[in-house]
């Protein structure tokens, strides 16, 4: 790629005092402070200075004359990467391929969403290549995510960042109202911004509430499973946990499970099913509720909700 005129262009993203400079030869340094801090080689290709812009924080662009030399790159702070618990998220809730697909737009791709001049028609991996991919994958989102933050944050909050900017993408994270209230030192307004992220054309999907739930409780350090089989809209979040309203529970792949599946059961044995209390609601759960709802003149559908409940004395 020949870049032979000086040009600035504005991309107002965040408010930190970065900008890029890109060199005739292709290279794109990012610049912190007057100081270079990082260096992309794109070897003249688009796609790489692509993705050396949309994974940068910088604010503005220079792009310089071929004269003008490029400055040396300061040792660069430690870098973070998601933690295991971070990492058992991301792979739970994102589909894996271990042979090459056609996105639909005539991209092959692989493993968890990896693309490149590496994937290829015909193609099977394993899953632990899967995953090595997807550890390679993630270095450019925990820069970026490095990068934007401007607070001090525990593993548990970055890799709940990570993991989200993963899914919505670096420009989306970067203007997210989930970042400026953190970058304000406001953590509990950033985490209740995670379930905000829930919709596919304006309407709430299951399955984004429950992976938005599931990294909120990452970043608040808390047990993120029992978000796998949550069946609610999110919308009763409060403070720092889930509501008390009780889920709805049913018959799920995976199955739910927990104490409230426990409580459930336990007061179907008190009331004359036979059933033992393990806390996993799977088929004789449901057989049991269904009993008990028919003897009581209630619809037999196996779920365990308000009115099911209170039946229950619950």
């Amino acid at each position: 790629m020949r870049l032979s005129s000086s040009s600035t262009f504005s991309k107002e993203k965040t408010k930190m005092p970065r900008s890029l400079e890109i060199f005739g030869d292709g290279r794109v340094y990012e610049i912190k402070d007057d100081l270079a801090v990082k260096v992309t080689e794109t070897n003249g290709q688009v796609k790489a200075l692509i993705d050396a812009l949309k994974f940068s924080v910088a604010k503005t662009y220079n792009i310089n004359p071929p004269e003008k030399q490029p400055p040396e790159v300061a040792e660069r702070r430690g870098s973070k990467h998601i933690n295991g618990e971070g990492f058992k998220l991301l792979t739970t809730f994102e589909g894996c391929e271990l042979t090459a697909y056609d996105d639909g737009g005539g991209v092959w791709t692989i493993g968890y969403g990896h693309t490149g001049d590496d994937v290829f028609p015909g193609q099977t991996i394993s899953q632990t290549q899967a995953e090595e991919l997807l550890h390679l994958d993630l270095e450019k989102f925990e820069s970026f995510v490095e990068d934007a933050v401007e607070v001090e944050i525990n593993d548990n909050h970055f890799s709940a960042l990570v993991c989200f900017c993963f899914n919505v993408g670096p420009e989306a994270f970067g203007d997210s109202t989930l970042l400026k209230l953190l970058n304000q030192g406001n953590y509990q307004g950033a985490a209740n911004q995670f379930p905000v992220w829930n919709k596919v054309n304006g309407e709430p999907w299951l399955g984004l509430t429950r992976r938005r739930l599931a990294e909120r409780a990452l970043f608040l350090g808390n047990p993120w499973q029992s978000f796998l089989t949550y069946e609610g809209t999110g919308e009763e979040v409060t403070g720092e946990t889930i509501s008390e309203a009780p889920r709805t529970l049913k018959l799920t792949a995976p199955v739910m499970q927990g104490e409230d599946v426990r409580q459930v059961q336990k007061a179907l044995k008190a009331a004359g099913i036979n059933l033992e209390p393990d806390g996993v609601f799977g088929n004789d759960t449901d057989k049991a509720v269904r009993q008990f709802q028919e003897q009581k003149g209630l619809m037999a559908d196996g779920v365990v909700g308000a009115q099911t409940r209170k039946e229950l004395g619950l």
